[in-house]
Order: C-alpha cells, then structure tokens, then sequence
C-alpha cells in the first residue's frame, strides 16, 4: 500500500517535468552554440548530437507512463493519417516546384550520407516525439485547448535556428522568418502535438519522419518565392490537422455523419479560401483581389466580379492592357488606347470598354497601381451584399 502511495506521488511530482524541459533547453543551446559552432565535423555535428538525443531517449523511456488520450482501437488509423498528412506536405511541395521550379538539393545523397543523416536525425526526431507525447498526456490529457497550442509553441521554439534569429536586421528579414520557418513549424507541431495526444509518439515520428526524409532524400527541391513558400508550407499541416480531427471523430461516433455531407472536404476548401484571400489581399505575393462596382468595362469584366491586380512598374503597361490607376479619390480599372512619351516617362489614355469616351487626363506611368491579369465571375457579389451594394 505505501508503495503504492509513493509510485502515485511520484508519478504526481514535477521534478520529472523540471527536468524535461531543463534537458530541452540545454540540447537546444548544445545543438545551436556547441555542436557545430565549437566543435566542428563528424564529432560536432553526428556523433555527439546523435549520443545526446539517444541518452534522452533512455531518459524518457524511464520515466513514470503516461497513456495517450485517444481510443487503442483507433491507433492504427491515426498512424495511416499521419502518413496522408506527409502526402498532402509533398503534394504542397511538389505545387511549389510546379510554381518556382525546382533545384538541385543541397544534401549529402552518397550511401554514407544518407546513413549518418538517418541515424543522426532520427535519434533526435524520436526523443522529440517521446517527449512531445510525454508532456501533453501527463499534464493536459484534460485540457486540450490550452496543452496543444502551449505545447506547439514550445516545440516550435526550440526547432529554430538560433544563428538566424540573432541575424533578422529588418523587417522585411522578420517576416520571411517568420513566413517560412516559424509558421510551417508551427503548423507542423499543432498536428504532431494533437497526433501525440490521441495516440503517443508513433504518430509523430511517422509524420515528421516522413516530411524529414522526403526532403532529405529527394534529388530536387522546389525554388519557389518565400511567400508561397509560406502559404503552401503553412497549409500542408493545417490540412493534415482538419483530416486527423474530423476522421477520427468520425470514426469515435463523436460526429455523425449523413448521406451527402462532406465536412471534412468543406473545411478543407474553406481553409483553402481563407489563407489565400488573407495572402492575396496582403499584397504579399504582388497579386491582390479587387471587387468591380461599376460597369465601365463591360461586357469584359461585370459589377460584382472579382479581378485580380497584378503590381507592376507603370512604365511595363502596354497598348491593350486594363489598368488599375486612382481617379477622384477611388481606383479605377480601364484600358489603354494611346501611349505617349514625354519627358522619358509615358502617360496613357484609358477608356472603359463600355464607355464612349476615353478619360480626359492621361495616367502618369506613377500612378500605374497594376494591371489585370484573371477575372473571376460573379465572386464579387457577396462582398456587395455585405457592404449593403446589392
């Protein structure tokens, strides 16, 4: 009975957490300041980094067990989601080399490279998982909003390179930083944390595994722009997570699902809609939607339609081209008719395609805002109606 009581308060106590998090942070400042930096080569990089996470893996192996919160049943279906959630990563990766081309990967391919990077990675990739799954299930089992983001960023943090945090000089540095490291790695934390809370580490292990192998085996990597490098990269795990979560509570009977409902692919396409309206309309990738109020470009481009404004330097718009430029205090898309040069710098004649008449002031190549490039029918509607315009 009282060693019952002491194996309980053991199991209560948080020295073993004090000393999790202590060994994480030290790997993290041995990994960023030591390994590598200090001590160079084989040694510095592989051998000690890899004996490092392996006397850690030991060490949570020790530790008082913690269940997993989702059913046993349901395990092996988790272990095939974390493998679609890779499937969908590298099917956004492949998008990004279908965007920006692909490239020659930096990585060692020789079987000997090939050896290290697997052992040396995976050693680190699995005492990560075991302690991920460790953490969530001992101490948020029952508070899963609060443990899954905590846990996430935590994760988060300690993936980032600390050489090129202490090198972000601007803003712009700031935010392809933050664009292309640490939101795809949060992203791909609040999948692995929620994989470790339903089912423990092997989830976990199956899905970064998978993503860390692809890219450190695959020949060629995309050479996509940083921004969609964000949107895509983002939206990989953020896919995986709605299929993990709306499966498994489909499988658990927490959600019923009836003849001709399809949530799991609607939340898929709403999230899909979402992100790329936010990157769109930050201007982030030079494209950015605008709503058509009025019908001077008719029949071409109609009221409540959405045309998508490419930025560009007002002396590249040509003969032809429809134009976005400002007009009494609103922006106006029109066509160039006429060009003339004057100064070194070109002024255009626009007109409206259902206007009788071009506009009396020529456009400045200054005021070039962009040029239309798609016209989507009819999206634009719904935005009318909620500015109280249809």
């Amino acid at each position: 009975m009282n060693r019952g009581k002491e194996r309980l308060l053991g199991q209560q106590s948080p020295k073993y957490t004090v000393l999790v998090l202590l060994f994480l942070l030290l790997a993290f400042l041995l990994d960023n300041l030591v390994f590598g930096p200090r001590i160079h080569g084989f040694i510095g990089n592989y051998l000690l980094p890899a004996l490092m996470w392996t006397l850690f893996i030991i060490f949570i192996a020790k530790l008082p067990a913690v269940r997993p919160a989702g059913k046993l049943r349901q395990r092996r279906l988790l272990r095939w989601l974390a493998l679609m959630s890779v499937f969908i990563a590298i099917l956004c990766t492949m998008l990004l080399g279908v965007i920006g081309g692909f490239g020659k990967s930096p990585y060692d391919h020789s079987f000997i490279g090939i050896i290290i990077n697997i052992v040396s990675l995976g050693v680190a990739l699995v005492a990560i998982e075991m302690t991920r799954a460790w953490l969530m299930n001992r101490h948020f089992s029952k508070r899963l909003l609060i443990g899954i983001p905590l846990i996430s960023f935590l994760f988060t943090f300690f993936s980032l390179p600390l050489n090129q945090i202490t090198n972000l000089n601007d803003r712009l540095a700031v935010v392809k930083f933050v664009g292309t490291n640490f939101l795809p790695g949060l992203g791909q934390n609040l999948l692995a944390t929620y994989l470790a809370f339903l089912s423990g580490p092997v989830p976990g292990i199956i899905y970064r595994g998978g993503l860390t192998a692809f890219e450190r085996l695959s020949p060629v990597l995309p050479n996509a722009s940083w921004a969609s490098q964000t949107l895509l990269n983002t939206l990989a795990p953020v896919l995986g997570l709605m299929l993990v979560w709306q499966i498994y509570r489909e499988e658990t009977g927490k959600v019923k699902v009836y003849k001709g409902q399809d949530d799991t692919l609607g939340w898929v396409l709403t999230s899909l809609a979402a992100i790329i309206v936010i990157w769109f309309s930050m201007g982030v990738f030079s494209y950015s939607p605008r709503v058509i109020l009025s019908g001077s470009m008719q029949p071409g481009i109609n009221i409540g339609d959405i045309v998508i404004i490419k930025e560009i330097d007002g002396s590249q718009a040509k003969l032809g081209d429809i134009i976005m430029f400002p007009l009494n205090n609103m922006k106006v898309t029109h066509r160039v008719i006429a060009i003339q040069e004057r100064d070194g710098k070109k002024y255009f004649t626009t007109k409206g395609d259902a206007n009788s008449e071009p506009e009396r002031d020529p456009v400045s190549e200054k005021n070039v805002k962009g040029k239309v490039v798609m016209v989507i029918p009819k999206v634009g509607k719904f935005t009318m109606l909620m500015r109280g315009g249809g």
